[in-house]
């Protein structure tokens, strides 16, 4: 018996050394091509009591169950008037309780139990999401779409999620990366509300009047699509949740309307003045919608331009090869139903804005003036192959990836179809979109930091910024009141 087993373990050895030896690096490997068929969401689709729409999978590889209900609302629909709505509506949906529990009682109990419940509304989508064990799948399903029917927004708790919020404004333009997303979109879309933001006395004029009347107008089974995945029976699961919708009344909910177009935005240097020792720079314009045709030729080649980390031209130049900046990239941002923005952005010293900001704009030339190589073309399109598989890594992320389709009406087969849309494009594609989609001539440069050293530049770049175009001052708001900072 000895006998026989070391002679297979010494074969097994003379195996794994023999394959060693048939290649001479690592890069010589060779493995079989990934193959991966995502789920048919068809498959998962089901349609619940009031016309909740929902995608549910099985899941018995644990003892616990996810589910979660995304609505079409967020803080795009609160009015001029009533700005930073969604966002107390989010803080207070579960703190304010319900008719039957308050919001203490309904925290204390997820947490004897050892579940979760979290709600958070974004821009355009409002998620409640629950995390229970599967032996507390009943009274988890309970608190679940009792928040979800019959919110009460207690004043106490809402009066409390007010004061937070305001404490937040104050807060608000302490980290100069945040100011710069704020105030570069506010640049990119002008008064919109898209960039809408809320102040103190916006969120002090807020009722609970109000909270009641958003969540009358937007949260109803026809306006939200369930994602669920875990230890269940699928048909069990149907069968408790429509029972539990039964008392919860649908209506249709028409969301606002607004413009599509947006002001030009003049090109040239936008600064405000922040006494620091870096600047934080975002250049570009608004960008396109990810439903539009050229949407993968456009991720692919901003892949290779400066989204791509370390491989992408923008980091290799400005990161590797100058020693400016640890963070810099360029990114192409979207959002549902308006054009999103593209933009290079960088953090370095004062000193050297100018100079990392001459390299990203020679880079923005460089991709529309020539071809990319084929291994660039290729380590792009590899990248969106082999990362595809993580939407589907679990369960859930797999169900609520197909709820966010349909909730954005998205066609159901995106996935299917992705990988055979990333393989179609080509380099002269790439170059393609890059000339139709980076546009030197309109780039908006906004800096953020102090202005005397970022002005006079360095050594390898001397000022002035005016080198890129006008220059206009922008004042840096106050968050609390809207209005210019006062400075000493």
């Amino acid at each position: 018996m000895k006998k026989t087993l070391a002679l297979v373990l010494a074969l097994g050895w003379i195996t794994v050394l023999s394959g060693y030896g048939q290649v001479e690096k690592p890069s010589d490997l060779k493995f079989p091509e990934l193959k991966y068929d995502p789920p048919d969401p068809k498959a998962l689709r089901t349609v619940f009591a009031g016309g909740l729409r929902g995608y549910v999978q099985e899941d018995r590889s644990l003892p616990l169950v996810n589910i979660s209900a995304a609505f079409d609302f967020g803080s795009l629909y609160d009015s001029a008037d009533k700005a930073g709505l969604a966002e107390l509506l989010s803080a207070s949906l579960i703190k304010g309780g319900t008719g039957s529990r308050t919001g203490t009682e309904i925290e204390d109990r997820l947490d004897f139990l050892g579940g979760s419940l979290s709600f958070n509304a974004g821009e355009r989508i409002a998620t409640l999401s629950l995390t229970v064990r599967s032996q507390d799948l009943d009274e988890g399903l309970a608190l679940f779409f009792d928040v979800l029917r019959d919110p009460r927004f207690r004043e106490d708790a809402v009066a409390l999620e007010k004061a937070r919020l305001v404490e937040g404004l104050r807060q608000a333009n302490d980290q100069p990366a945040a100011v710069l997303a704020r105030e570069y979109e506010r640049l990119l879309y002008g008064d919109h509300p898209l960039t809408r933001q809320a102040t103190r006395k916006s969120y002090e004029g807020l009722t609970v009047a109000d909270l009641k009347a958003a969540h009358g107008r937007f949260f109803s089974p026809r306006n939200a699509v369930l994602a669920a995945s875990g230890d269940f029976d699928r048909t069990a699961l149907k069968r408790k949740i429509d029972r539990l919708i039964g008392p919860w009344k649908s209506r249709p909910s028409v969301p606002p309307e607004f413009p599509g177009s947006f002001p030009p935005v003049e090109p040239g240097v936008y600064f405000i003045q922040r006494p620091i020792s870096q600047g934080y720079i975002s250049l570009g314009h608004l960008g396109l919608e990810d439903t539009h045709p050229d949407f993968y030729a456009v991720q692919v080649m901003n892949f290779i331009l400066g989204g791509g980390s370390f491989t992408s031209r923008i980091t290799t130049k400005v990161r590797s090869d100058e020693g400016l900046a640890y963070n810099t990239g360029s990114r192409f941002t979207y959002r549902w139903g308006f054009p999103g923005t593209f933009s290079g952005y960088v953090q370095t010293k004062s000193s050297t804005v100018a100079y990392a900001v001459s390299l990203i704009l020679k880079e923005f030339e460089r991709i529309r003036a020539e071809l990319v190589t084929e291994e660039e073309m290729e380590t792009a399109v590899n990248y969106y192959l082999e990362s595809f598989s993580e939407v589907f890594q679990t369960a859930q992320t797999t169900t609520s990836s197909f709820a966010n389709l349909e909730l954005t009406g998205k066609p159901l087969d995106y996935y299917a179809r992705y990988r055979d849309r990333i393989k179609a494009v080509t380099r002269e594609k790439v170059l393609e979109a890059a000339r139709k989609y980076i546009r030197p001539d309109k780039t908006a440069i906004m800096i953020i930091g102090d202005w005397e050293p970022c002005n006079q530049g360095g050594e390898k770049y001397p000022g002035p910024l005016e080198k890129f175009g006008p220059v206009r001052r922008v004042p840096l708001l106050d968050p609390l009141t809207g209005d210019p900072v006062k400075t000493p």
